[in-house]
């Protein structure tokens, strides 16, 4: 049984949300319509996306939309959010926070458009977790029924003969690192009365083939009947001294929706990737708001420099049968960072954080089975 606090945040959150649901503004929320904005597509790149006006989005969110002086950006604000939009750009700020569509908003005919996949997958599930997936009533807002979260896999990265990204000049590697931080982190989350379970529990991998090691990790998970899958690493880059002193802070990744393509496929190369449905792909809205908690926590109470919430069809992600993210907790290239990772205060605070993330994720899944039933 979890402990009281995390009905005491639920409860919180409850009341956040109903604030919200009282505003007229929102009493008039209807499903979002489909919607095709005619005229030709500013690149080949985003020929074929539905696109929604800013503004028709920002008033059934009783959201008010403000321009930048030059017309380049718009704002969406209300008293308790804040989206930042700017033209061309697949990056949005969401109460300061970054965060990476799956297409670049666009500007035609004066107007500032984002894709209606980006507004399903993205901004509804940071705006009202489970809008819109239960049955919907005419004039009503519909909630789905949320995922339990009883039982959570954590996955260390690496291990055995796959170090991960190293260190040579410290004596530090990725397999090692992530495996104390998972450790960390289920004490803390069993402390709150989860359920929990490692995908290794020594410096080993699941199997010897890389791919096969991979995809193991999420038939642990589906095995275990999990209801959350984290999957824990540390990142490295290449090149010039500079660019390794440069480089650091966190991000969280989901999988990328369907149709939609990676924060690394700009360019939106892989076609053959994103028109297919994968498994995990049933959990997109639920994986935006476990990702956008964990990202927040880390940004906002280890004070990491934050390299945004992003889209991957990591392996790892691809097999999944619950909401999962995978955390890439800081750079081990950059010394200086590297340093703070070999630090067990450190690790900590970086387990502390992801561990109130999954409770605040927790205590959103409990406000939605509560607007559910009013």
């Amino acid at each position: 049984m979890a402990k009281p606090q995390r009905w005491i945040f639920a409860l919180g959150l409850v009341g956040l949300a109903l604030s919200r649901l009282t505003s007229p503004s929102l009493l008039a929320v209807e499903t979002l319509k489909r919607e095709r904005v005619t005229g030709a597509a500013s690149t080949a790149a985003t020929v074929g996306v539905d696109y929604v006006r800013a503004a028709d989005f920002a008033a059934k969110f009783g959201l008010k939309p403000e321009p930048s002086p030059d017309g380049k950006k718009l704002t969406l604000k209300s008293p308790w959010t804040e989206i930042a939009l700017e033209a061309g750009s697949r990056e949005i700020a969401h109460n300061g926070l970054r965060i990476f569509l799956g297409d670049g908003v666009r500007q035609q005919g004066g107007h500032f458009l984002i894709s209606k996949l980006d507004i399903d997958k993205v901004l509804v599930p940071l705006l009202l977790p489970g809008y819109g997936l239960g049955t919907q009533a005419t004039g009503a807002a519909s909630y789905g029924s949320p995922p339990n979260l009883k039982t959570i896999v954590i996955d260390p990265g690496h291990g055995g003969r796959d170090p991960g990204k190293v260190n040579a000049k410290l004596g530090v590697n990725e397999k090692t690192m992530t495996l104390d931080t998972a450790q960390r982190l289920a004490r803390l989350l069993e402390a709150r009365g989860y359920k929990v379970l490692l995908t290794r529990l020594g410096d080993s991998s699941l199997d010897t083939d890389k791919n096969t090691d991979l995809r193991a990790r999420a038939h642990f998970a589906r095995a275990a009947a999990a209801d959350l899958f984290i999957s824990l690493h540390y990142n490295a880059v290449d090149g010039s001294p500079a660019t390794l002193a440069r480089v650091r802070g966190a991000e969280v990744y989901t999988l990328t929706p369907q149709h939609q393509h990676s924060s690394g496929d700009p360019e939106r190369q892989d076609k053959n990737g994103a028109a297919v449905a994968l498994p995990g792909n049933a959990y997109d809205h639920w994986n935006m708001i476990i990702g956008h908690e964990v990202h927040r926590a880390l940004v906002k109470t280890v004070a990491v420099a934050d390299r945004g919430l992003k889209r991957a069809r990591f392996a790892v992600l691809r097999e999944v049968t619950c909401p999962a993210i995978l955390v890439e907790a800081g750079f081990l290239s950059n010394d200086e960072e590297a340093h703070k990772i070999m630090s067990p205060e450190y690790r900590q605070q970086l387990a502390e954080a992801i561990a109130s993330g999954v409770v605040m994720y927790d205590a959103a899944l409990e406000a939605v089975r509560r607007r559910a039933q009013h």
